[in-house]
């Protein structure tokens, strides 16, 4: 992902609940929500939405609350997990 924006939404809607994706974000600093974790190793360990800053990029860590999944577990369209981060 390339952008000059300060802000950027990072949403996941079709992901069955507690699966998760992993965003490498360089140059962003901060995460509006989320648990802060003290390493990648503890990002990825991570059971709730989190983010890790490194040297050079935040990394974020969302995990689907199942909201929007199509299939028994979601609620069909609309809702999931969202987080902002910044610079």
């Amino acid at each position: 992902m390339a952008t000059e924006r300060p802000n950027v939404s990072l949403s996941v809607t079709e992901l069955d609940r507690g699966s998760w994706v992993i965003f490498e974000l360089p140059g962003f600093t901060t995460a509006a929500s989320g648990t802060p974790q003290d390493s990648l190793d503890a990002l990825r360990q991570a059971s709730d939405t989190s983010y890790y800053k490194g040297k050079d990029a935040l990394w974020v860590k969302l995990v689907s609350n199942g909201n929007g999944a199509r299939g028994p577990v979601g609620g069909g369209p609309g809702g999931g997990t969202s987080l902002q981060v910044s610079r």
